[in-house]
């Protein structure tokens, strides 16, 4: 029902917006959440973070690259062959490669940490994503309460007006009294301040808006799809609150934290470095090849291994503390929302069932006993103002409703899976 009424009102605003408009068409949430996830820096950048931990991950787990060896071994350094590269028969010039063979422990930690890397960066795309889905929802809905108020009141200023001029008429000819015409100017002036004022708050809805759609926050919008409904049954939101992207981001952490406490405890595995090297020596002397393999010996665990192991299971811990942080803060979210989206949605039923219709009724009374000259001005312009005041409640209760809705919508899934099931 609300749905309904506010769309009228949109409707009507659309006869009055200026033909120069650049866009016919209105603004649906779903537009809108599309553009965002088009234009917004944050996801460049968190894709921009997925590439890089891509090619990071080409190179993860791979041999280190090779050494070459140049120099000279034995030259002497006195008697007549002192500083001779080439008549001494120990003496050699060498070249050779040289090539450590990390421990294979080692090499399958650097590759699962990368791949938590990766898996991390697209959580936290995806997280990304979801944030920006519920904040440009949270703008478009206060875009569309704030333009409903304005529109409201702009389609009874005439009215207000009008009854003003009546109460000066009145007094002119001596019907009146100046308290009724002075009243009806103090409710002109209230009047034009409320108006004012609302639409001082579209405008800075309008310019939150735009930061996720520039020119396109402009744009009237279209009306909502059905937000009085759940998005999924109560008891599925509270059941599936460890799928929300937040924890999905930790739980890749956690892999990515798991990996690093795995490869501090390869360490503590020795590497293997070999050699290779030719030898050339004078030419009454043979040449000569040596060979050498290299093994590393972690036997200071204690004062070298051990601490980095430490740190990372600490680290680990620490993270799973935040997890089961994390998803108690998000349940209580989750209940909390549900509880603003079932008040919202009733305090709209009642303001539409029975309050809105009284403080119209009352108007439309008050305004006939003044024409039969049984109500004073003041009493009209009250009772009109109180139905100004619920209108305006009514659009900031709608606003409130779709903030909730969309948080609950957009809970354990990306923005763009989502935004194919908002269609009106």
């Amino acid at each position: 029902m609300f749905v309904r009424s506010l769309g009228a009102l949109i409707a009507a605003a659309l006869v009055l917006t200026p033909a120069t408009a650049v866009y016919s068409d209105p603004l649906s949430l779903e537009q809108s959440i599309e553009l965002a996830l088009q234009r917004a820096p944050e996801l460049q950048a968190r894709a921009a973070m997925v590439e890089a931990a891509q090619h990071v991950a080409v190179a993860a787990g791979r041999l280190p690259d090779p050494e070459l060896l140049l120099g000279t071994a034995n030259p002497p350094v006195d008697g007549r062959n002192a500083w001779s590269f080439d008549r001494d028969e120990m003496t050699m010039r060498e070249i050779g490669v040289m090539q450590t063979f990390p421990n294979s422990r080692k090499r399958a930690s650097e590759r699962e940490q990368a791949e938590a890397q990766i898996k991390t960066a697209r959580a936290k795309s995806l997280q990304e994503q979801q944030e920006v889905a519920v904040q440009v929802s949270r703008a478009w809905f206060e875009v569309y309460a704030a333009h409903a108020a304005v529109l409201s009141l702009e389609q009874s200023r005439p009215e207000i007006t009008l009854q003003a001029e009546a109460a000066r008429s009145a007094l002119a000819s001596g019907r009146g009294t100046a308290a009724d015409a002075l009243a009806a100017a103090s409710a002109v002036g209230e009047f034009e301040d409320r108006l004012l004022e609302a639409r001082r708050m579209e405008k800075v809805a309008r310019i939150e808006l735009a930061r996720w759609l520039g020119d396109d926050a402009s744009r009237e919008l279209a009306a909502p799809g059905p937000i009085d409904q759940l998005p999924a049954p109560r008891e599925a939101l509270l059941a599936s609150i460890h799928q929300h992207v937040a924890l999905e981001t930790l739980d890749a952490e956690l892999s990515a934290a798991d990996a690093r406490l795995n490869l501090a405890r390869a360490q503590k595995r020795p590497d293997i470095t070999t050699e290779l090297s030719y030898g050339k020596r004078g030419d009454v002397y043979g040449d000569m090849v040596s060979f050498q393999v290299r093994i590393g010996l972690p036997i200071f665990g204690g004062t070298r291994q051990d601490p980095v192991i430490a740190a990372r299971h600490a680290e680990l811990e620490q993270l799973r503390s935040d997890r089961e942080a994390q998803l108690r803060m998000h349940t209580a979210e989750v209940a909390q929302q549900l509880e603003v989206w079932e008040s919202a949605r009733a305090r709209i039923q009642l303001l539409e069932r029975d309050r809105l219709p009284i403080a119209r009724e009352r108007s439309r009374a008050t305004l006939v006993g003044f024409q039969s000259g049984q109500t004073m001005i003041a009493d009209v312009l009250d009772a009109q103002l109180d139905e100004f005041v619920l209108e305006r409640e009514h659009a900031k209760v709608l606003a409130d409703l779709g903030a909730a809705w969309a948080y609950l919508a957009y809970l354990n899934y990306p923005a763009r899976t989502v935004a194919g099931s908002l269609q009106p």
